[in-house]
C-alpha cells in the first residue's frame, strides 16, 4: 500500500505521458535527447522528469561543492573568525566541528506554510542553523586542512590523507609533496594531476608508477625522463627524444627548475608538446566494464558518469562517485551510497532524494546535514531522528499524510523534483565546483543564478587587517629559490590578478629549499585551480577519433580543446607502435 497515494497518482500520470525525444533546457536553452534509459531512472525514483539538461544539472549541483576554498567565516554565536570553506558572504555561519557535533538542533524548527514557496521557506530555515566549519572526517594533526581524511603536518590541503603536503586536493596516501589534484601515493613530488604511485617527480599528468622524472603525460613505469608523452617502460627521454644516460644527465644538469622563469619556460614547452605532438585517449578510464564517462576506475555499468573510485556499480549521469556506490542517478558526489538521486555530497546513505551533506541516512528528502536519520523531509542538522518535517516530530501516520500533501503542492507548483537553488550554496561561485570542475564561465554563472558578492566581504580574507606598510607586490618575489631569504616568511604578498594577498609559511619555504622548487608569486588558490583545470572537466561531449573518424564520447578539456584524440582501439595500436 502506498504511503503517498495522492502524489503517486499524480506522478504516475506524468511519467506515463513522458516519451523519449528532444528536450530543451528551461534554464540554458541547451538541447538534449531524453532517452528511455533516463526516463527509466525517473520511474525508478518516482519523480518528475527533469526540465534541465544533464550538463546543467551537474553545473547546478557543482555550486554546492566548494572545490578548493579557504575563507574566514564567523562563529554562529560569538562572531569570532573561523577558518572554513563556507564563505560568509553567502549568509551561512559556522561552528567548529567539535562544537557542532555536541549540539542538538532538533529544537530549531520551522512552521511550513502551504501557500508559500517551499524553497523560499527552506532558505529562511537554512540560515537558522550553522554549518560545520571544516567537515573533517578524521581530525588532522598539526595541520591546516579542510575535509581532512587524516592529515599530518600538512598545510592548505583539502579532502586529503597526507603527510607534510601543501596546497593540494584529494591527495591520498601522499607525502612530502605539493600541488596535487587527484593523486594517490604521491611521494616527494610537485604539480601532479590525476596520477598514482609517483616518486620524486614534477609536472606529471595522467601517469602511474614513475620516478625521478619531470613533465610526463600518460606514462607508465618510466624513470629519468624529462618531457615524455604516451610512453611505457622508458628511460632517458628528453621531450620524447631518446638519449644516452650521459647526454640526458648533461641536459638535466643544465636546467635549473629552482628558477620560476625556467620553470615557466619548460611548462610552455611541455604544453605545446601536449597540444601539437601528443595523442590523447578518448578517456582515462581504468578497469571498467560496460561504462561510459571519464576518470572511472573499477566501474561497472556506469553510464555517462565522471570520476568513480571504488566499487561503483550501475550509476547514471553522476559525478564524483566514491566507494561502494550503486544505483545512483543525477548526483554529485555520493560516497558509499545507494539509490540516491539529485543529491550532493551524501555519505553512507540509501534512498535519498534532493539531499545535501547527509550522512548515514535512509529514505529522506530535501534534508541538509542530517546524520543517522530515516524518513525525514526538509530537515537540517538532525541526528538519529525519524518522521520529522522541518525538524518537527510526527507520528508515522501523520508524517506520511503531511508528506503526501506537501509533495502534491510542490509538484503542482513545479518545485518537486528540483534540487535546492544555487542561492542555498555557501561557496564563492567563481571558485566553486561549477567553474573549477565543469568549466562554467562568468556569463554562464549569471544564467545559472546564485549569490553574487565580493570575495573580500565580511572579513573573509582579512583584507582589512593586512599591514600595508610591509606588503610586497607579486613581481617582487625572487625568481630563484636560492634568493628567497627568511625575511620573506609571513610577509603579505599582493596578487593583483586574484585581488588577494598570500604569504610564505616557514614549513613551506623549508620544503621549497629541500626540493629546490621555485618560489611562487601567485595566490595559492590560483595555483591549485590551475592544476585542476588542466585536467578533464565534468562535461561530456561527442568527438571524432582523429585516426578512424568514428564518433566517441569524451570529456571536455578547456585548456586543450583542440587536442588530438584517438578512440580506444586506435590509441592502443598507437601505444604498441610508439609507447
Amino acid at each position: 500500500m502506498s504511503s503517498t497515494p495522492n502524489y503517486d497518482a499524480k506522478i504516475k500520470a506524468i511519467l506515463d505521458a513522458t516519451k523519449p525525444g528532444e528536450r530543451i533546457c528551461e534554464l540554458t536553452g541547451e538541447k538534449w535527447q531524453m532517452s528511455e534509459e533516463e526516463i527509466g531512472w525517473y520511474r525508478r525514483f518516482n519523480i518528475p522528469p527533469s526540465k534541465i539538461s544533464p550538463s546543467t544539472n551537474w553545473k547546478l549541483l557543482g555550486y554546492f561543492d566548494a572545490s578548493y576554498q579557504f575563507w574566514w567565516n564567523k562563529h554562529f554565536e560569538t562572531g569570532e573568525p573561523v577558518l572554513s570553506f563556507h564563505h560568509p558572504g553567502s549568509g551561512i555561519r559556522v561552528l567548529p566541528d567539535t562544537e557542532w557535533y555536541n549540539r542538538d538542533f532538533s529544537s530549531i524548527t520551522y512552521d511550513y506554510k502551504k501557500d508559500k514557496s517551499f524553497f523560499d521557506q527552506m532558505r529562511i530555515f537554512e540560515k537558522q542553523i550553522p554549518f560545520l566549519a571544516t567537515y573533517n572526517v578524521i581530525p588532522p594533526e598539526h595541520s591546516l586542512t579542510l575535509v581532512s581524511l587524516g592529515d599530518k603536518d600538512s598545510y592548505f590541503v583539502f579532502a586529503s590523507k597526507s603527510i607534510h603536503c601543501f596546497y593540494s586536493t584529494c591527495a591520498t596516501d601522499s607525502e612530502d609533496s605539493s600541488l596535487i589534484f587527484l593523486g594517490k601515493s604521491i611521494i616527494k613530488s610537485h604539480h601532479v594531476l590525476h596520477s598514482e604511485r609517483l616518486f620524486n617527480c614534477r609536472y606529471v599528468r595522467e601517469s602511474r608508477d614513475c620516478m625521478d622524472s619531470c613533465f610526463l603525460f600518460d606514462c607508465r613505469n618510466c624513470k629519468n625522463c624529462f618531457g615524455a608523452t604516451n610512453k611505457r617502460n622508458r628511460e632517458y627521454l628528453w621531450f620524447n627524444e631518446q638519449l644516452s644516460k650521459q647526454e640526458w644527465e648533461k641536459r638535466r644538469s643544465e636546467v635549473d627548475l629552482g628558477k620560476r622563469s625556467i620553470e615557466q619556460m619548460m611548462i610552455k614547452q611541455f604544453e605545446s608538446l601536449l597540444l601539437l605532438d601528443t595523442v590523447w585517449p578518448e578517456n582515462f578510464n581504468e578497469k571498467t566494464e560496460s561504462s561510459t564517462g571519464e576518470y572511472l576506475t573499477n566501474a561497472i555499468d556506469c553510464s555517462s558518469c565522471f570520476f568513480a573510485d571504488g566499487r561503483c556499480i550501475h550509476n547514471y549521469q553522476t559525478t564524483w562517485l566514491f566507494g561502494d556506490s550503486q544505483d545512483n542517478a543525477f548526483d554529485w558526489c555520493p560516497c558509499d551510497s545507494r539509490g540516491t538521486c539529485f543529491c550532493a555530497l551524501v555519505y553512507f546513505s540509501n534512498e535519498l532524494k534532493f539531499c545535501f551533506r547527509c550522512r548515514s541516512c535512509d529514505t529522506c528528502e530535501y534534508c541538509m546535514m542530517c546524520t543517522d536519520c530515516k524518513n525525514c523531509f526538509a530537515c537540517i542538522g538532525l541526528s538519529h531522528k525519524q518522521f520529522h518535517i522541518f525538524n518537527k516530530p510526527y507520528s508515522e501516520e501523520e508524517y506520511w499524510k503531511r508528506i503526501d500533501e506537501i509533495k502534491c503542492l510542490m509538484l503542482d507548483r513545479g518545485e518537486y523534483g528540483k534540487f535546492f537553488p544555487p542561492e542555498f550554496s555557501s561557496a564563492y561561485p567563481p571558485e566553486g565546483g561549477s567553474v573549477i570542475y565543469c568549466g562554467v564561465d562568468e556569463a554562464e554563472l549569471s544564467i545559472l543564478g546564485g549569490n553574487k558578492f565580493d570575495p573580500n566581504t565580511e572579513g573573509a580574507t582579512k583584507k582589512d587587517s593586512t599591514d600595508l606598510s610591509v606588503m610586497r607586490q607579486m613581481e617582487e618575489v625572487p625568481d630563484s629559490i636560492d634568493d628567497l631569504i627568511d625575511d620573506w616568511i609571513g610577509v603579505p604578498i599582493y596578487d593583483k590578478n586574484a585581488g588577494r594577498t598570500f604569504s610564505f609559511l616557514k614549513p613551506e619555504v623549508e620544503y621549497y629549499r629541500e626540493f629546490h622548487l621555485p618560489p611562487p608569486n601567485t595566490h595559492f588558490i590560483r595555483r591549485v585551480h590551475e592544476v585542476s583545470q588542466a585536467g578533464q572537466l565534468a562535461i561530456l561531449e561527442d568527438h571524432f577519433c582523429a585516426q578512424c573518424k568514428k564518433t566517441i564520447l569524451t570529456s571536455k578539456n578547456k585548456k586543450f580543446a583542440h587536442r588530438k584524440i584517438y578512440c580506444k582501439s586506435c590509441y592502443l595500436k598507437y601505444l604498441e607502435e610508439n609507447g
